[in-house]
């Protein structure tokens, strides 16, 4: 603090026995200021750099007409963007396209790589439920309905029902099947759900 009662020169001794017993720190906290600064306007920019190589990734997995590059491109965003969305999203279509032509073992792979490596809660969740579906395709069903188990958001209600009703179908399980589906059709609500009817119809009137 400065003392307005002395004089010019007091003054500036005082300053310089004040700089001389504190400059060290003073620089060094600026000095780590300036860098938390740019370090963190470099992490800004490192962080924008690597989401638009994960989205350029992404792009060309989804417009490659063969599944030979596809599948490169999504290794490239397993490999080097872990925890981005877009390589969960890439995992998600892969696990879709191997589904649909019955490969379910690599269908299956794609679908607990995002579960074991996205941080986005409704990307796993996404990732659970058609793990469910796929291993109830598979024949699977206790694993399957272990997954249909589990807690999720109501949202998923009326879907992991249906899931749950196409197991018990399929191991002949009438009674349980039946409920599971009626839930189904309850918790769609407004939606669509002809085909849980149909599902539901097919199983006949029971005893």
């Amino acid at each position: 603090m400065i003392d307005y009662n002395k004089t010019d020169d007091e003054q500036a001794e005082d300053i310089k026995k004040w700089w001389k017993e504190n400059g060290l720190s003073v620089a060094a906290g600026i000095a780590l200021a300036i860098a938390a600064l740019f370090g963190w306007e470099y992490w800004q920019k490192h962080q924008i750099t690597q989401a638009e190589s994960a989205s350029t990734l992404y792009s060309e997995a989804q417009t490659a007409t063969d599944d030979t590059i596809a599948t490169l491109k999504t290794q490239e965003l397993q490999d080097g963007y872990t925890t981005s969305p877009y390589a969960a999203l890439a995992s998600l279509e892969t696990a879709k396209k191997h589904a649909e032509k019955g490969e379910y073992e690599p269908a299956a792979a794609a679908l607990n790589w995002v579960i074991a490596n996205t941080k986005d809660v409704d990307l796993k969740n996404i990732a659970s439920v058609r793990l469910a579906r796929v291993q109830a395709s598979a024949g699977k069903y206790e694993e399957a309905l272990k997954l249909a188990s589990q807690t999720y958001g109501a949202s998923y209600e009326s879907v992991l029902e249906e899931i749950k009703g196409d197991i018990y179908s399929a191991q002949n399980k009438i009674e349980e099947a039946r409920k599971a589906y009626e839930r189904a059709i309850v918790a769609a609500k407004n939606s669509s759900s002809e085909l849980i009817k149909i599902k539901l119809d097919n199983l006949g009137k029971g005893a």
